[in-house]
């Protein structure tokens, strides 16, 4: 059989394709099995923290409220330096409203009666009103330590992981106009580097304690918008990402 010059040539391409095709999808499966190695290891340390209660004992007299920090996976793209595709999901509250207008804050609220005393959930029904979020999507990861707010609230944060991902993606979610304007993703990575801080100053907390005030103005790539992070939302997801990242 004779094989023409140019039947060759085009055999051989073929044979680099398809050995490039074989090598591009090793890698990816090598990347992809590196991303998951390294989210079961960052949820390892939050759910090493425990969903046992973590407050003082003047707690027992404040009002409850409680926030749902929901994670979820996004696909790492190829030129990321982080393995980590972990992001965490952010509500901004319309500028309207009266309390904590245009603030940027997780997802949540006072108990209710209906809650049973329960932090928990608290945090799902609240989430569920605001964001759409079904409580049957959320793993219960940790419970963060509790915070007294400037209203006298005590605040108790809950970490999920939301599955499938694709619940937690700001474009598939309902949101209530009447209590978030806009929802963003950033990821959780982004907390535990420095350089990341737009303002950082100690104040006067409480009676006798005090604060670290940080401040985030997060870019957003998908809206164009910047959000300021703050108070006590940045105090949160801070403590999260240090957890999580061992930091």
């Amino acid at each position: 059989m004779i094989l023409s010059t140019h039947g060759f040539a085009l055999t051989f391409l073929a044979i680099i394709l398809m050995s490039s095709g074989i090598n591009s999808l090793a890698t990816n499966n090598k990347m992809a099995t590196r991303t998951n190695e390294h989210t079961n290891s960052v949820l390892a340390n939050l759910s090493s923290h425990g969903m046992e209660k973590k407050e003082l004992r003047h707690h027992n007299e404040l009002r409850r409220a409680s926030i749902l920090v929901p994670l979820f996976e996004r696909p790492i793209q190829q030129q990321e330096q982080s393995p980590s595709n972990l992001h965490v999901l952010f509500t901004q509250r319309p500028q309207k409203m009266k309390s904590h207008g245009g603030e940027v804050c997780f997802p949540g609220g006072k108990q209710d009666a209906e809650d049973n005393g329960c932090d928990v959930t608290t945090a799902l029904r609240e989430a569920h009103e605001e964001v759409g979020l079904d409580p049957d999507h959320v793993q219960q990861i940790a419970r963060m330590e509790a915070i007294e707010s400037k209203h006298s609230l005590c605040v108790t944060p809950i970490v999920g992981l939301i599955q499938p991902p694709s619940a937690a993606e700001p474009s598939q979610l309902t949101l209530n106009e009447h209590e978030v304007e806009a929802a963003f993703a950033v990821p959780l990575e982004y907390f535990t580097m420095d350089e990341n801080l737009a303002s950082i100053q100690k104040i006067k907390y409480g009676a006798n304690g005090e604060f670290l005030m940080r401040t985030y103005l997060f870019d957003d790539p998908e809206s164009g918008r910047q959000f300021r992070i703050w108070g006590l939302t940045a105090h949160v997801v801070h403590e999260v990402a240090q957890l999580a990242f061992s930091r």
